[in-house]
Formats: C-alpha cells, sequence, structure tokens
C-alpha cells in the first residue's frame, strides 16, 4: 500500500531541505559535458514531469534544441541521433520501461547519463557497468506513494541546481506548511473543486513558463482516474479550441499560471472568456526554473483538493488486477534486435546510408588490424588518462578502481605502462595515492599533453616558464571576449594551454577562431584538440606520442607494433586524434575514419573504463611479452561479421 497523499505533501518541506543540501558537482559535470548536444530527456509516469523540465533547461542555457521524451518514443530512433544526447530520469530506477530505454541508448552508443533518487537500482547497475555516468541522490524519505511528490520536487531542485540556476535557496526556503497550506487555500477559494463537482473538465493554461505545472497536472489527475485535463499555452488555445466557451455550462473549468512575463498575454487571453466561465489563476515566480517548479507544487495541490472533493486519496489507490498487468508489460517484447552492420564499422564508417561497398572495405582493413592484433607482442602500454582510466564525469576521483589489479598484474609483471595526459601534477598524486610504490618505477607520465615526461617515481614536474606565445594568445582571447563566452580562463604551460569548459556549445567557434589567429601568426606545428572538459592548444613542443618515443627508447622497442595505445578520443580534432592514428591504437569511445588504425573493438555499449578494463583483461604474459587472447582476437572477429556477407 502507498503512502497517504496527505502525509507526502506534509512531507515537501523536508523534500526542498534536502534536495537544496545535496552535492551537484558530478551533476552539474555531467551537464557541462553535454552542453555542446541536444538533449533527449527520457521519463515515464511521475518523471516525465522532470524530464520535460530538464530538457527546458537544457535548451535556454545552452542554446541546444532538447525535448522530453517518453522511453517508448526513444526507442523509435532506430539510428543514433547525431549530436545529441541522453538523459534517464527515474525516481527509483527499476520500472521496465526505463530499463529497455536504458538498453537502446546502450545499443545505438548514444552519449548519455543516468539522474535517480535510487543510487543501487537496475538502472545505475546497468548504466555503471557499460561505462556510461549515474548522478546518484539517495532520498531519505523512500519511496514515493501512487504519485511522484517528494521525488519530482526534489529532482526538479537538483536539475535546476546542476543547471546553476541563481536564486533557487532564498525563495524554496520560505516553502514550509503554513506556505503550503496558503497556496492550497488561494487555489480552493477560486472555486476549483465546486467547478468540477458542476460537471467541467479542466484545461490548464500556461505561456513560456508553467508548462511542467500543465504536464503533471494532466499526469496525476488521469494517474489518479479523477477526470480528464487538456493542457494548452494561451495562444494555441485560440486556434479553435475557444469553440469549448460556446456552451458555458459545459465550458472548462481553467486554471491558469500566471508569470510576470506571460501576465499581458494571460490577460489578453482571458479577458475574453464569459464572465460566468471559472478561471483559478496561479501567479507563478519571476525566474523560469523557479516558476515551474513552484507550478508543479501547485499540480500536487491541485491534484489534493480535487481527490478529497471525490473521497479518494491518489496516494493509495485500489489498482485493478489488469492494471498491475498492464504495467508490468516489458517493452522489449515489441522492439525488434539490432540488425544493420556491425558496431565495429558502423563507429567507423558513421554513415547508415554509405554504399555496401564501404562497408565491405572498412570490414577487410578492420579485419587486417585484427590480424595485426593477433601477431603483436608488446613491450609496453601507452595511454591517455581522462576518459580512459577514469570516466570523463568521474575525473576529479581520479584512477577508476576497477583498473588497479589490471594496472598491478601488467607493471608488476615488467611491463611499462606510459600516461600520456594534459594533466599535470594532480595525476602524479593520484596514482601514487593508489598504485603500490613497487610499481612507480614502471609508471610514465607524460604531462601537459607531453610537454613534460617523467616517472611516477620522481618528485612532481615543475612547470616551467610559460610559452610566452600563450600569453600573447590568451590576452588576444580576452579582448575578443571569446573567455567570456566559454566562461574561461586558461590554464597556460611550457607547450599546452588549456581551456576548460562548462559550456561546450562555444568551443568549436573557439577552436575556429584560435586556427584563424595562429594563421595570421604563422606558428607551425600547432595544434588544438578537444576533449570531453577542455580546449587544449599545443605547440611544436608538446604532443602526446612524445611518451611513446620516450617508452619505445627507455624498452629499446619498436613504435608501432610493440607498444599499445588506449585512448578514447580518437575522432578527428580529439585528444587523441594523432596518438591513436598510428601504430596499433584501440578506443574506448570515438574513433577516425582511418581504416589501419584506431579502431574501437568493444562489446556494444561498452566505453570508458569498463572499456579499458576490457582490454586490458584480454592481454596475456606470454614470453616475456603481452598478447592478446584467442578468445579476444575471435571476439573482433566476429562483431567485425556480417551474416552471410563474407567471401
Amino acid at each position: 500500500m502507498g503512502k497517504q497523499f496527505a502525509e507526502e505533501i506534509a512531507y515537501l518541506p523536508s523534500a526542498i531541505r534536502w534536495a537544496l543540501e545535496q552535492n551537484v558537482d558530478l551533476l552539474t559535470r555531467v551537464i557541462a559535458a553535454n552542453s555542446g548536444r541536444s538533449l533527449l530527456a527520457v521519463g515515464s509516469g511521475g518523471s516525465s514531469t522532470s524530464a520535460a523540465f530538464l530538457a527546458q533547461l537544457h535548451e535556454s542555457e545552452f542554446g541546444r534544441i532538447s525535448r522530453q521524451s517518453t522511453p517508448v518514443e526513444l526507442l523509435a530512433h532506430e539510428t543514433r541521433p547525431e549530436d545529441c544526447a541522453v538523459v534517464l530520469v527515474s525516481a527509483e530506477g527499476k520500472n521496465k520501461d526505463v530499463l529497455a530505454a536504458s538498453r537502446h541508448m546502450l545499443t545505438l552508443e548514444i552519449p548519455g547519463f543516468a539522474l535517480t533518487l535510487a543510487p543501487e537500482s537496475p538502472l545505475a547497475d546497468r548504466l555503471r557497468a557499460s561505462g556510461a555516468t549515474v548522478a546518484a541522490f539517495a532520498a531519505p524519505w523512500g519511496k514515493d506513494g501512487y504519485l511522484a511528490t517528494n521525488s519530482l520536487i526534489a529532482t526538479m531542485i537538483l536539475v535546476a541546481r546542476g543547471y546553476s540556476i541563481d536564486g533557487l535557496q532564498r525563495y524554496l526556503e520560505q516553502i514550509d506548511g503554513q506556505w503550503l497550506e496558503q497556496r492550497r487555500g488561494q487555489i480552493a477559494e477560486q472555486g476549483l473543486g465546486d467547478a468540477v463537482d458542476a460537471g467541467r473538465h479542466i484545461c490548464v493554461l500556461y505561456g513560456r513558463d508553467g508548462i511542467a505545472g500543465a504536464i503533471d497536472i494532466e499526469s496525476k489527475i488521469a494517474e489518479s482516474a479523477i477526470g480528464v485535463v487538456q493542457k494548452v499555452d494561451f495562444r494555441q488555445f485560440a486556434h479553435g479550441r475557444h469553440l469549448q466557451l460556446a456552451n458555458r455550462e459545459l465550458a472548462p473549468c481553467f486554471v491558469s499560471f500566471e508569470s510576470p512575463r506571460d501576465r499581458i498575454l494571460a490577460q489578453a487571453t482571458i479577458g475574453t472568456f464569459p464572465a460566468d466561465v471559472p478561471v483559478i489563476r496561479l501567479d507563478l515566480p519571476t525566474e523560469h526554473a523557479l516558476a515551474e517548479i513552484v507550478s508543479v507544487i501547485d499540480a500536487i495541490l491541485v491534484t489534493d483538493i480535487l481527490s478529497q472533493r471525490r473521497g479518494i486519496d491518489p496516494g493509495q489507490p485500489d489498482v485493478p488486477e489488469f492494471g498491475r498487468a498492464l504495467h508490468a508489460s516489458d517493452v522489449r517484447m515489441a522492439v525488434r534486435g539490432r540488425g544493420g552492420w556491425p558496431p565495429a564499422l558502423v563507429r567507423k564508417v558513421r554513415n547508415v546510408n554509405a554504399p555496401r561497398a564501404t562497408y565491405e572495405t572498412f570490414r577487410l582493413a578492420g579485419v587486417a588490424f585484427a590480424n595485426r592484433l593477433e601477431r603483436a607482442r608488446f613491450r609496453a602500454l601507452v595511454c591517455d588518462f581522462d576518459g580512459t582510466f577514469c570516466n570523463t564525469d568521474l575525473r576529479f576521483e581520479g584512477l577508476d578502481a576497477c583498473l588497479i589489479s589490471e594496472i598491478a598484474r601488467i607493471a608488476g609483471a615488467g611491463f611499462p605502462i606510459g600516461f600520456a595526459t594534459g594533466r599535470g601534477d594532480s595525476l602524479h598524486d593520484d596514482l601514487r595515492g593508489k598504485l603500490d610504490e613497487g610499481l612507480w618505477e614502471r609508471i610514465t607520465i607524460g604531462f601537459y599533453s607531453g610537454s613534460i615526461v617523467s616517472g611516477l617515481a620522481a618528485a612532481a614536474p615543475v612547470q616551467g616558464k610559460p610559452d610566452p606565445r600563450f600569453v600573447e594568445l590568451t590576452e588576444w582571447l580576452t579582448e575578443s571576449t571569446l573567455l567570456g563566452a566559454l566562461k574561461s580562463s586558461p590554464k597556460i604551460g611550457e607547450g599546452q594551454l588549456s581551456l576548460r569548459i562548462r559550456d561546450h556549445s562555444a568551443k568549436y567557434r573557439v577552436g575556429a577562431y584560435v586556427r584563424q589567429w595562429l594563421n595570421t601568426k604563422g606558428y607551425g606545428g600547432w595544434r588544438i584538440f578537444y576533449s570531453g572538459h577542455s580546449i587544449d592548444v599545443l605547440t611544436e613542443s608538446a604532443g602526446k606520442d612524445r611518451v611513446v618515443s620516450a617508452i619505445a627508447a627507455t624498452v629499446g622497442c619498436g613504435r608501432d607494433d610493440e607498444i599499445l595505445r588506449l585512448g578514447d578520443s580518437g575522432d578527428i580534432e580529439g585528444n587523441d586524434y594523432e596518438f591513436l592514428n598510428a601504430g596499433l591504437g584501440l578506443s574506448v569511445n570515438g574513433v577516425s575514419i582511418a581504416r589501419d588504425a584506431c579502431w574501437n573493438f568493444l562489446p556494444l555499449g561498452l566505453m570508458g573504463a569498463q572499456g579499458t578494463r576490457f582490454y586490458l583483461k584480454a592481454l596475456v604474459i606470454e614470453g616475456g611479452a603481452l598478447r592478446f587472447a584467442p578468445e579476444f582476437i575471435e571476439h573482433v572477429r566476429a562483431i567485425l561479421t556480417v551474416p552471410g556477407f563474407e567471401r
């Protein structure tokens, strides 16, 4: 049996305070990492409201067209949408629809993450196992009742904080039991219950603000079987729907959400209504995110008023057996298995309409690369770090714990491991803190994208004098207002200038301007690379390949076939592009279009640190060298195979 609805409403102030106190750093980082993409926010039931709110904020904050989607609407995508990410919003992370959506997201390898109030749940477990990010918060109130209440409001507040919306604390802290009772009274005193008792249905009107409340009223009234609700914005109502006013006795009871910026439009609409048509007018705060949150609190109170008039408790409904069976239906039954080209080829070609001959060419190239991997006897590894040995969104947590045992196994057997990274001494400290001291002699780090190459056993590197050309570039970026567009300040080193970014929507424009500046100055050998959290400008004296050269010289081995390279950003202008496009390089994420380099042979949906673990566990020690196990080579050949395609 669910909780009483009145009990849930009484707890709302506590849920609000809890949401205001949570650490949202991870959520903020993962939102920023996807700021350059459109967003499909997927939620079902009560989570549909918070998903719609999240899509609204993403669009308004980053200028990327985004929308709310149900799980079935996500399943309608049969190919990976370009420049788009998915966020799965689920309070409990266990309903079959959101689990089907998560599987589909991973199958299409769409960038994405989850937001949940259940850290230990099937959804969280599935995404973590694949390497995707889960922003999870442990709600202290346990399950909601039948209708989403505390989880919904708390999730919306966490989302708003994740988007760094100002002014939340001051307004929301005033919401207590008295505030809720006064707000409820304002709604009831306008005659909502009497109008619905008279047989009127409800029409919710909104403008630029209040859409979340409109969605939630429709959802809660329908799910409570109280009645039928239509939702429509003020101007859409004017296109034909106004004919409902012709029969005044059967005209709807209108609930009108009105923020200061919608006041004129609301008055222009409602001012034309016949005087005896009931209208419940609800004032909303000025700030958009706050207006949406308050509108959903209003939706909860509207539901409470109507349910009491009906003499039912929407938190404890009597759900018939057929309803339980319907809810338990598994949407995966209606979803076809993923057909088409093998994932290793799709990652390379990225064009579903490419001719069959193109896929055949890449398939043969992949087989040839697999043959090289089978013959190779590696004497060292050189790896990217962020996105490869730790997931980008979790970079402040450093080396992923799932990789420590594999590093110990390989380095402990005497094989050098090099890390080519844009980081500085923070990585030195992290690795020393997590790896046994006996392994340090086997670890080499190329700090600041290879500007400084040093062993982990040595002291942390001291950054040299900044390249004066970077000082000149920084001054130009400041004067041109581009730094302001990125909301960033540069970190300058000897061979690398790094711009940490919160808003990725401007990064390619900034990169284009930097490229223009370089052409004007005539600086040769400079490159610009992008990662999940920064723009890196490298001079001719920096590059991750310098770590490969250092390891090869120390070991006395070949660069191309005796050093395994691992990274995550092998696509054009990714910060592993140069590094992975030579020798034997494998990616745990993006790849280039090169046929003889930079392949991603991971199982479908696996990525990041978990993908790195898959590669490392496939390495076996034999005769003083590392080689890939036969089972891995068989796996690679299998995912390059199309039934009936071989010759």
